[in-house]
This record gives C-alpha cells, sequence and structure tokens, in this order.
C-alpha cells in the first residue's frame, strides 16, 4: 500500500530439542543460537505533536512486546512437543521447558512466532527465523489463518 513502511527489529535467544524420529542427527537433543527477524508494515503515524509521529511502530515497543510473549519463554528452555524421552527428566529437575505442543523445526517455530504476534495485534508482516548462520524459515503474518497454523508433523533442522 502506498506510503507504507517495513521495519524490523531482530531478536536472538538460546533453545535446546529434539526431533524424535527424525532421520538425522536432529533426533538427538541439541541446541541452537536462534537469530529472530520481525518485520512490521505500516503507515507512519502522522498525528502532529504525538511522541510517536513518523514511526510505524517505535522500536522499544517491538522490543518489549516480542521479549515479553515470545524470548522470555524461549530463552534457555527446552523447545518440547511432548513425546521427548528427556522431557520427564527435565521437568523433574526444574529445569525451564516451554511445552509447545509441535515438532519444533524451524517452519512450525517461525509460524508459532507469526501467530502469537498476529495475536499481540501488531502489523505483522513477516518473521524469519535463523536456526543456524545459514539456515532459516521464513512465514509470511497473511499466510497465517486466524484460528493458527496447522504444524507441520516432519521435518528436519540444519544441525550444521
Amino acid at each position: 500500500m502506498l506510503g507504507e513502511v517495513s521495519v524490523c527489529k531482530i531478536f536472538t535467544f538460546d533453545s535446546a530439542h529434539q526431533l524424535v524420529g527424525h532421520k538425522g542427527k536432529c533426533s538427538n537433543l541439541h541446541g541452537h543460537t536462534y537469530k529472530l527477524e520481525v518485520v512490521l508494515k505500516g503507515k507512519p503515524l502522522t498525528e502532529a505533536g504525538h511522541s510517536d509521529e513518523g514511526f510505524v511502530v517505535d522500536f522499544s515497543d517491538i522490543k518489549a512486546i516480542v521479549q515479553q510473549i515470545l524470548v522470555d519463554r524461549l530463552d534457555h528452555a527446552f523447545l518440547a512437543m511432548g513425546n521427548e524421552p528427556v522431557l520427564e527428566t527435565l521437568q523433574n529437575s526444574g529445569s525451564k521447558v516451554a511445552l509447545l505442543g509441535f515438532r519444533t523445526t524451524a517452519e512450525n517455530m517461525s509460524a508459532y512466532v507469526a501467530y502469537q504476534l498476529k495475536q499481540a495485534s501488531l502489523p505483522l508482516y513477516s518473521v524469519k527465523l535463523w536456526e543456524t548462520p545459514t539456515s532459516w524459515a521464513e512465514v509470511i503474518a497473511a499466510d497465517i489463518p486466524e484460528d493458527g497454523p496447522a504444524y507441520r508433523l516432519y521435518g528436519g533442522c540444519d544441525c550444521e
């Protein structure tokens, strides 16, 4: 749309996961330093004298929302579907677990992130989740149904 601007805020978080039944080495418990790119798109505010004049969304507001909704929950956590052999041990030891209920592939994780941020009423355009420095999954917000994504049952990760 004419006059719209895209803005991006980048986050990182460290998490572990295990893809039970995967054909490769990602069936083992392992971790990643994820990089998350959150792209918002909209018309900058034009209300004269307003502190946010000229902003689509203030970067500090983006940071606060994404931090609260996602990063605080996922950082230094085991990202679980619920079928991982190590899950009960981690829960019993008091380790941080984010029980997500879906296979924690980059594809599913990016869809989950997009849906959570849409629910927060951000003018979300897309999210790109980097699992390694050379591998990412991207979801366009408009492709996420209002009732949530359909998570893929199979898939992998790039454990370089």
